[in-house]
């Protein structure tokens, strides 16, 4: 699923703005192409996301508008001072050197905020919100306008102006200021927003060691390049044992899942009352809860064995999952309490292969359904911890218009409803641990349903019959 083209083009045209006007001033080089390369990136996590909250987190986490701010910066600045160079191949003196550079940083004051504008023209009224805090050029034109300052300082001379800026560190200033905000952005999200702890122990290393590194450097910063190779060491170090937690987390509440689906199957409720089998044709919809009937068991059996061969774990050891007790506590779970215990003490030991639920279980699930208690009545909670974080990074009512422009309605007005109680989580793990089923991977079933019965019998009718014609022929 991609962002909307009319929402990700009004997004993408701002960026834009940087290539258009260095092929105006025909600016080409190293600085270009990195400009070029991080707008098509720009493209594809447009293509990549789901919405343009998606589209923002996944820029920040690649530092994206940093890096392309900074290579257009340094476009301009090395255009400007190209461009008073003489083409005789005559090397011009420091008093004409001096003003080119100045000239440059000037103009690159000026293009920063000509873009900024064209940028906040073009957005929508929570894009603009968003921009203001996230793109607003002035600390960068501070530094800027700093290493100007010095060059208007009385006897300056171009060759002390260069030592200068170096020696302050004016020319890496805006490097740290961004780098440092965009780690303490991150880090203050993550927590907001409740994800795993292994997730933000991970970014808090990587400011830590920011820091670290910092403090060895009289400026308090670090080469940006330099960073690079620090926070992909880091990556390394953390991400193989995310991707499998995540991994694993995706496999049990995919077998959840799926016996949610089984149970329900055998109600007589959803090919009139819900989705998505209430919207197909009354025998596609009974034929495909009739296959999931059959089918499921197998499905989750299958399920088992892949999650105990790759990670020695069972069902069983849901109950320890980081990702699972993570999604309990922050009410990023869609199931209520009473739903899942349901699902993983009675609904799991009868979902087997050539099995059917029972008339308990049915009239069970019927009866959560019908009391509507199957859904967590703290589901909203994430979003309302979302809405307030960006409500206090972006300003007040953010999160509304956001929504609102992506098509997604006004989700404050919308209800979870449900009249199961809240989750408690020291009462869940007293009520499932120890009591979750343990079943032989290695179990053989057997079809001995009514069904396999008369078919059985047909069979050895014919192979009989058969028999005997063989013996009429000979």
């Amino acid at each position: 699923m991609a962002v909307d083209k009319t929402m990700l083009d009004a997004m993408t045209s701002g960026y834009k703005f940087y290539l258009d006007d260095m092929k105006s001033k025909n600016i080409t080089g190293q600085y270009y192409d990195e400009v070029e390369r991080l707008y098509k990136r720009i493209e594809e996590i447009g293509q990549e996301s789901a919405d343009m909250n998606e589209m923002y987190a996944k820029m920040q986490n690649e530092n994206i508008t940093v890096k392309m701010s900074e290579a257009y910066t340094r476009a301009l600045t090395e255009d400007g001072n190209k461009k008073y160079m003489p083409q005789n191949g005559e090397i011009p003196d420091d008093s004409q050197l001096f003003k080119n550079n100045i000239d440059a940083l000037k103009n690159c004051i000026q293009s920063l905020r000509d873009n900024f504008d064209s940028l906040m023209e073009k957005a929508t009224e929570s894009g603009r919100m968003r921009l203001l805090v996230e793109n607003n050029p002035e600390p960068l034109i501070k530094c800027i306008e700093d290493m100007i300052a010095v060059s208007e300082e009385p006897g300056m001379t171009y060759a002390n102006f260069l030592r200068i800026q170096i020696e302050r560190g004016l020319d890496k200033a805006a490097e740290g200021v961004t780098t440092r905000s965009f780690l303490e952005d991150i880090v203050e999200c993550k927590k907001a927003f409740m994800v795993p702890e292994i997730e933000i122990k991970m970014w808090e290393e990587k400011l830590e060691e920011y820091k670290k590194v910092a403090a060895n450097n009289k400026f308090n910063l670090v080469d940006l390049h330099e960073w690079e190779f620090i926070s992909d060491r880091i990556d390394r170090k953390y991400k193989p044992e995310l991707i499998k937690r995540e991994r694993i987390n995706d496999m049990f509440m995919e077998i959840v899942s799926d016996l949610a689906h089984w149970v329900i199957s055998y109600c007589s409720y959803p090919p009139s009352e819900m989705m998505p089998w209430n919207v197909m044709p009354r025998d596609a919809a009974i034929a495909d809860l009739t296959r999931i009937q059959k089918v499921t068991p197998g499905i989750v059996k299958e399920r088992e064995k892949l999650l105990f061969r790759y990670f020695g774990l069972r069902l069983k050891d849901i109950v320890k999952d980081e990702y699972f007790l993570n999604d309990i506590k922050s009410n990023m779970i869609d199931d209520s309490q009473e739903y899942l215990e349901f699902l993983l003490l009675e609904v799991y030991p009868q979902c087997k292969p050539f099995n059917d639920a029972s008339r308990e279980l049915i009239d069970k699930q019927t009866s959560f359904y019908r009391g509507k208690k199957e859904v967590n009545p703290e589901r909203k909670e994430p979003y309302l911890r979302m809405k307030r974080y960006y409500d206090s990074k972006f300003g007040e009512g953010y999160m509304v218009k956001s929504m609102k422009e992506q098509g997604l309605g006004d989700a404050d007005k919308e209800e979870y409803e449900s009249n199961a109680a809240p989750w408690n989580l020291e009462s869940f793990l007293s009520h499932v641990d120890g009591k979750i089923a343990e079943p032989d991977l290695n179990e053989t079933f057997v079809d001995n349903s009514a069904s396999s019965k008369v078919e059985e019998a047909t069979n050895t009718i014919k192979e009989k019959a058969g028999g005997l014609f063989s013996f009429f022929k000979r």
